[in-house]
């Protein structure tokens, strides 16, 4: 992975989750090499321990044909093809297994450490890569120094591995002599599993310690200053100051509108001074709805504007909190309020000398 090659003394905020979306689909991921190769070693030992038997049964077959083929007669053009087919058929059966265990425990151990995501941009050329002088200087970078200082910290821990294995393991070396040819295979075999073992626990280690490096030099390289995520938010949500403008023309524009409806209500239902509610209710509506509502001094323009245009102006303190508390501007009233909005209605009706089809 990149590791961070500028000064980072300013960058102290954590990365936000979109600089953390952009890293992936750049590529940029905390993907250790090592986990992969310790799951990709682990898979063939454990394929090779569990198809060994097949795969010298297939192997002694195929060295079987080998000699008895064609003994004391020519090969034909049918032998060969029969022969040729037998040798890719037991090929397939001996590697076949570690083939496909290595291709799928590779894909899993890879979207074990950054999940299923497909991007192409690690793809994609960039010619500053061909350039010499680049080449040398990530050579002799921080990360080339790095990964250098990881491989001679990982041939030693093998070595010392290999050494102290061989070390204990000195009296059953010295059982090999005066054994048969039989026996010692078997030993010598059993002595390398151990060993392979052995090796695999310390690489496991090494994979495990990797992993963790590879998270922080991520997070260290994703950290961002005050000012860049001030800068993002700017980018993807807004300039603060713009907004707040928007906000007040679209505030501007909607009350202009609602003020507009106001000659339209049948009623203005009032506090009576500090709210004013109008409600408009027409034949084949079925319910009441909120034209226009406020506070203060849109009150007192709501109540000006019913008086200019002989709207009635109806006095009903829990009713106008109600009203302007829990109905949204243009929303029917709800059902619980059918009640007492009915008979502030037929007390206008009343009051127009009309009469309320029932």
């Amino acid at each position: 992975m990149a590791f961070f090659e500028g000064s980072d003394e300013e960058r102290t905020e954590s990365a936000t989750a979109y600089r953390r979306e952009e890293f992936r689909k750049q590529g940029t991921v905390a993907l250790s090499r090592e986990v992969i190769s310790v799951i990709i070693l682990s898979t063939v030992m454990g394929v090779l321990y569990f198809s060994l038997k097949g795969s010298f049964y297939e192997f002694s077959r195929l060295i079987e044909s080998f000699f008895k083929f064609g003994r004391g007669s020519e090969l034909s053009k049918q032998d060969i093809l029969s022969m040729k087919n037998q040798i890719g058929t037991s090929f397939f059966l001996m590697v076949g297994p570690v083939f496909v265990g290595v291709v799928v425990t590779a894909f899993l151990a890879c979207a074990a450490q950054v999940g299923f995501y497909v991007t192409w941009e690690p793809l994609t050329p960039k010619w500053d890569r061909l350039n010499p002088i680049a080449g040398f200087q990530r050579l002799f970078s921080s990360k080339g120094a790095i990964e250098a200082v990881k491989s001679v910290f990982k041939m030693g821990l093998i070595g010392w591995v290999v050494w102290k294995f061989g070390v204990s393991q000195v009296n059953t070396l010295g059982l090999l002599f005066g054994k048969l040819p039989g026996e010692e295979l078997v030993l010598i075999l059993q002595l390398l599993a151990k060993l392979l073992f052995s090796i695999m626990v310390g690489y496991c280690v090494i994979a495990a310690a990797d992993y963790g490096f590879q998270k922080y030099s991520l997070e260290k390289q994703m950290r961002m200053t005050r000012r860049e995520i001030k800068e993002e938010f700017k980018l993807r949500e807004g300039d603060p100051l713009i907004k707040s403008r928007i906000r007040g023309i679209q505030k501007r524009i909607a009350s202009r509108r609602m003020m507009d409806d106001v000659p339209k209500a049948t009623v203005v239902v009032t506090n009576p001074t500090h709210l004013a509610v109008a409600l408009l209710y027409e034949e084949g509506m079925a319910a009441p709805r909120v034209v226009a509502k406020g506070a203060g001094f849109i009150a007192d323009k709501i109540r000006e504007l019913a008086k200019e245009n002989s709207v009635p102006i109806v006095e009903n303190k829990p009713l106008a909190r109600t009203l302007f508390k829990n109905i949204k501007l243009g929303h029917p009233i709800p059902k619980d309020l059918y009640k007492a909005v009915a008979e502030v209605l037929a007390y206008v009706f009343k009051l127009k000398g009309l009469r309320r089809a029932t």
